[in-house]
């Protein structure tokens, strides 16, 4: 038994999984996606390229990252300055992954020259970070790893970058956080992003974020990516979708190339997770990453497809239009990723049987710039 489909995607997403009924989706008004269909993952999309896989057995910090040392985040005149210094000895490989350890000092850390600290210049906790030495503008990101847990963890996975001058007006706020998780919860990560588009940013009051499963986090691997373009962004967990919103913020959306960053904070003075340190608080803690990697799209833009007769050899790549008619066979068993800038259509006598399935995107090619 076979569906016959006729259609024309112009704009969107669309998945057709082919059994009792078809699924789609398109671009829904507002910023958040309503509805999550199932999308294939870079690491077996074949419209995907590999920019770097880590598998961290060493740590390159010659040509990819950059270990924080005598860093301090947070505004201190906020209260929002975190109680930890970052330093270049707590991230550091062992046993073929990244450890990230956070650390009470028996004394205190003093606040590095020429920062004002909340904590009277005094600093009783280190931990771990490391980022990019480069900046990356959309694509696939994407770890494995296990987060620390109790009370006052604050790890995270983000993307940034900012240029927050007071005397230009090119002056933007761009932060991606593909999770940050509170300790005290170890069944849940949230995703979040931030924007601002002049001068003072004011990031805080542009953001939003969302809840969302990862069972288990201090005991079990998880993986926890990303796909951003000019249109949306898309948040994965093991690989599978948990969020997707349009990348539109006041009509110019998240769109300068940013720094990816790993690393375990502790919690400001302004908790907003309810999850401070605490007598229950597990010192040193720990962040293991198992991989890092990074998939960029590849784009075949000039190039209009009319009939795919054999997918085994097909050149794949985003498409400037791709046309499907009865010249093109699909098994049962084929998973199918298709996608063009312009549209897809599926012409009469186009058949697919049932459990095949196929996605459709149509979307600009962007393509992973490194800056």
């Amino acid at each position: 038994m076979k569906k016959i489909l006729i259609l024309i995607v112009l704009k969107g997403l669309l998945v057709v999984s082919v059994s009792a009924q078809e699924k789609g989706i398109g671009t829904p008004p507002g910023l958040e996606v309503q509805q999550l269909l199932p999308v294939e993952h870079p690491s077996v999309d074949k419209n995907w390229a590999v920019v770097f896989k880590d598998d961290f057995n060493t740590l390159d910090t010659i040509n990819r990252w950059n270990k924080a040392h005598n860093a301090i985040h947070g505004d201190y005149t906020k209260e929002t300055e975190e109680p930890q210094v970052y330093h270049r000895n707590d991230a550091y490989v062992k046993n073929g992954k990244i450890e990230l350890r956070t650390q009470k000092l028996n004394n205190y850390y003093p606040c590095p020259k020429g920062n004002a600290c909340q904590y009277e210049g005094k600093h009783y906790y280190t931990s771990g970070q490391i980022s990019s030495q480069k900046r990356y503008k959309y694509g696939y990101y994407e770890i494995c790893a296990k987060l620390p847990g109790s009370d006052g963890y604050w790890p995270a996975f983000w993307l940034w970058n900012s240029t927050p001058s007071t005397e230009t007006t090119n002056c933007w706020y761009n932060e991606i956080d593909i999770f940050e998780a509170a300790g005290c919860n170890t069944d849940v990560v949230t995703s979040n992003f931030h924007w601002g588009f002049q001068c003072p940013t004011d990031v805080y009051s542009k953001s939003k974020g969302v809840s969302n499963t990862a069972n288990n986090f201090d005991n079990i691997y998880h993986w926890y990516g990303v796909e951003w373009n000019s249109n949306k962004i898309t948040w994965y967990i093991d690989r599978k979708v948990v969020r997707q919103v349009a990348n539109n913020m006041e009509g110019i959306g998240i769109q300068n190339g940013m720094y990816i960053i790993i690393n375990v904070a502790l919690h400001p003075i302004v908790n907003w997770w309810d999850c401070q340190i605490s007598s229950n608080t597990i010192f040193p803690n720990f962040m293991y990453v198992e991989q890092a990697d990074a998939y960029s799209l590849i784009c075949d833009s000039g190039v209009d497809v009319d009939e795919i007769p054999d997918f085994a050899n097909f050149n794949y790549g985003v498409k400037k239009s791709i046309k499907l008619g009865n010249s093109t066979p699909i098994s049962p068993r084929d998973r199918i990723s298709l996608r063009a800038t312009d549209y897809i259509e599926l012409k009469p006598g186009f058949e697919a049987p049932i459990g095949a399935e196929l996605y459709l995107d149509v979307h600009p090619c962007s393509v992973t710039e490194v800056q």
